[in-house]
């Protein structure tokens, strides 16, 4: 195997450099397949060099669970909840770091409340803070929550108000983007609140499913019926329980009583903007999640090595797309949690390759030597460049992501290099 290139360094912002010096080494490919090349690496580069922390604005009612709902969503207690009077004061944008990840979380008043909130608030209304919180900084999304006991009750002031506020929200986003729209995600929460109490939302009863669908139906009513609400909501109504105790810190596995925490991420995953796109999936350690996001960044990392892959000069792109299978592998770890490192890739492929050195060997010099061939050579070696950086792009998401054994992982690219035709 090719030694480790240089860059990138310890960082993704190594990555981006890598990347804007690989635009200048394909300039020279057919047009068409310049094209599908430099807009791969132009999407990478937007994930990677524009990334910043996720912005996620709260909205909803006293007792709605906002701040329970942040603390299941990053697994950490990040917010105090409170039982029985509002905890959350003056709405402001707070950044938390916990486990060398941030996120930046906007965790409203509740609305309608019936009395002045245990944390200081210089407002004397929640809307007037709302609304100054939002033009001091626009969130990527804004969660609108709804009590499963409260779906049919005073909703049209909740609805108002949240008018209010994503009208300010888009009048802010678009002084900078004119086409720029910010998603509405309907939340029905506390569904483990309704009857009968005593069953588990996990359990499968009918009739608590049915209420839960009433809940959710009722919630999609109402917002169907506002005219101006009803064109910024994403297609899902997303019904949860962020029900979470923590010891030590971390979430109490005897007591962890969340449920669709994780659809409901991958539906935030869906609308959140490519710059926050990267950290928002780091943040919310869901496999489902990680798992979408890796296969995007693989099959975008496919795409460039293939394309790559089809310069006549044999055995010349060999460092390049070494280089980008190494970034790749960064990514993906960096996606499941770990921190950005070439020790991690090195450590990575050195464990893949133990004792598939010889095969690795033999397929990238076929893949070179197909280019001599007349007319399909340059085609054929970039399919099998393409092949091969998904069989490697598939062996890390199998084991950063889904934390499978070297041993099976090993095995499974084996069985995958194998099945590559030079």
């Amino acid at each position: 195997m090719a030694a480790l290139p240089s860059e990138p360094h310890d960082d993704l912002q190594g990555i981006d450099q890598v990347l804007g010096k690989l635009i200048g080494s394909i300039d020279g490919l057919p047009e068409i397949i310049k094209r599908a090349a430099h807009k791969d690496v132009g999407r990478l580069l937007s994930l990677i060099k524009d990334r910043r922390d996720p912005r996620i604005m709260m909205f909803g009612r006293r007792g709605a669970g906002k701040s329970t709902l942040i603390n299941a969503i990053c697994s950490a207690p990040l917010r105090k909840v409170g039982a029985v009077q509002a905890q959350t004061g003056a709405p402001q944008w707070e950044t938390f770091e916990f486990g060398g990840r941030k996120v930046e979380i906007l965790d409203t008043r509740g609305v309608q409340e019936g009395s002045k909130p245990v944390e200081d608030d210089s407002e004397s209304s929640a809307m007037g803070s709302l609304l100054a919180a939002v033009r001091e900084r626009c969130p990527d999304v804004i969660l609108f929550l709804v009590k499963a006991k409260e779906v049919d009750a005073a909703i049209a002031g909740d609805l108002q108000a949240l008018e209010q506020v994503h009208r300010e929200v888009v009048k802010e986003q678009r002084a900078v983007h004119s086409t720029a729209s910010v998603k509405i995600i309907p939340v029905v929460t506390q569904c483990d609140e309704l009857e009968p109490r005593d069953r588990s939302l996990e359990d499968g009863d009918q009739e608590k499913a049915a209420n839960v669908r009433q809940a959710v139906d009722l919630l999609r009513q109402h917002l169907q019926n506002h005219a101006y609400l009803k064109d910024h909501l994403t297609p899902d109504v997303v019904p949860i329980s962020a029900s979470l105790y923590f010891l030590d810190g971390k979430p109490n596995p005897a007591r962890d009583y969340r449920w669709n925490i994780e659809k409901l991420a991958l539906v935030i995953q869906d609308v959140i903007p490519d710059a926050a796109h990267l950290e928002f999936v780091r943040l919310a350690q869901f496999r489902q999640v990680q798992l979408k996001f890796a296969r995007r960044i693989v099959l975008l990392f496919t795409g460039i090595c293939g394309a790559v892959g089809t310069q006549p000069i044999p055995a010349a792109d060999l460092p390049i797309i070494t280089g980008l299978q190494v970034m790749m592998v960064m990514m993906v770890a960096y996606i499941s949690g770990r921190e950005i490192s070439r020790a991690v890739a090195r450590d990575f492929f050195v464990s893949i390759g133990a004792n598939l050195g010889a095969g690795f060997a033999l397929r990238e010099a076929a893949r070179a030597l197909v280019k001599l061939l007349p007319g399909a050579g340059n085609a054929i070696s970039g399919a099998v460049a393409a092949a091969g950086t998904g069989a490697v792009g598939g062996a890390a998401v199998l084991y950063f992501v889904n934390k499978r054994p070297m041993d099976e992982v090993r095995r499974d690219l084996k069985a995958k290099l194998k099945g590559i035709k030079p």
